[in-house]
């Protein structure tokens, strides 16, 4: 048997006991070890998420150790360490077959569409599955998956060797754009958040100007360290109407936006006359490619992204609940709770 934490509603947790899952051809069965938990996963908790069925098996920044294989599968062997790639592709929709499966129509993500990680025991396709090695503590390489998505929202954005560039916005997102942006050869960096412990931990990850205040009383200082021209680049890490407004009014002409941060609320009396007359780049980027994984594991193993003290609490699997009510009491002091699944 393997215990799971299934959300029944929103709120609403029951830790349950069902039958462990066997590997089929190409799959393996992964003990999970821990799960971290990101603002997507509160807000399906709470409801906010939109188009969530419950009940629902969360946990998609999840890390573990291969339990068993299926027929025909190659390359992987029980007792190895992995993470998980939470995008599930159905591999046969026009996205897929153009080599975009993390645009896909018809599948999800793992712990939302698909049941995630808040289980001792989960299955997937091994293509799913990227080894870590074995110097990275199993907690912190949950972070290798937001590293990820930064990674592919970067790649998008084109962050360019000299280019100043501003990261609006220091919770986990956000420091970890800080320090790739940095390692991109971006200068100036410029953090921008209200919290102190927050540009802190910014310092720490390299950034080369730190702004104490909101996102709309930063853009003065913005432009102030920028020459008066404005930024090259703005990735939005903070989300939130006023922060695309925001970002937009930082930038030099020519400039771009990259609107990482997710944001269900309308911006209210938004004009798409700066795009025109200052000829900017509103740029989206979704998740992460399978591409992504490889180079982001690299990253977090030769210590060039310092992932330590990103975990605020932890908690075992059968203190799920009480992790997403300490998650939603404290949003802004949090960066990364982590469920220990072997507990």
């Amino acid at each position: 048997m393997t215990r799971t934490a299934l959300l029944r509603a929103p709120r609403k947790f029951e830790l349950i006991e069902r039958a462990r899952p066997e590997p089929g051809p190409g799959e393996a069965v992964v003990r999970t070890i821990a799960t971290a938990v990101c603002h997507t996963d509160l807000s399906i908790y709470t409801g906010a998420h939109p188009g969530v069925r419950y009940p629902v098996v969360m946990g998609h920044e999840s890390t573990g150790i291969v339990h068993s294989v299926g027929e025909g599968v190659s390359g992987l062997a029980p007792g190895e360490r992995v993470i998980v790639n939470p995008i599930i592709s159905c591999g046969g929709c026009g996205e897929c077959r153009r080599g975009a499966g993390h645009l896909c129509r018809n599948a999800g993500l793992f712990g939302r569409e698909v049941e995630g990680s808040l289980s001792e025991y989960v299955k997937l396709p091994v293509r799913y599955l990227h080894r870590l090695p074995d110097n990275l503590p199993l907690d912190q390489a949950t972070l290798i998956e937001t590293l990820a998505t930064v990674r592919h929202a970067q790649q998008r954005l084109g962050v360019a060797r000299g280019e100043s560039l501003v990261v609006l916005g220091q919770g986990t997102g956000g420091l970890l754009h800080t320090r790739l942006a940095v390692l991109n050869g971006a200068n100036p960096v410029i953090a921008v958040s209200r919290t102190r412990w927050k540009l802190e931990m910014a310092a720490r990850m390299g950034a080369h100007h730190l702004v104490a205040a909101s996102v709309e009383d930063a853009v003065d200082e913005v432009r102030r360290l920028t020459g008066g021209d404005g930024a090259d680049a703005v990735i939005d890490a903070a989300g939130g109407p006023q922060a695309l407004k925001a970002a937009i009014a930082m930038l030099r002409p020519g400039g771009r936006v990259s609107a990482y941060s997710i944001s269900h609320e309308p911006v209210p009396d938004f004009s798409t006359f700066p795009l025109y007359f200052g000829e900017l780049s509103l740029i989206g980027s979704r998740a992460l490619t399978a591409q992504d994984m490889a180079p982001s594991i690299e990253l977090v193993a030769s210590g060039a992204v310092d992932v330590r003290g990103f975990i605020t609490s932890r908690y075992p699997l059968s203190g799920a609940a009480a992790a997403f009510e300490e998650y939603e009491r404290n949003p802004g002091r949090i960066l990364r709770i982590v469920i220990d699944a072997s507990k």
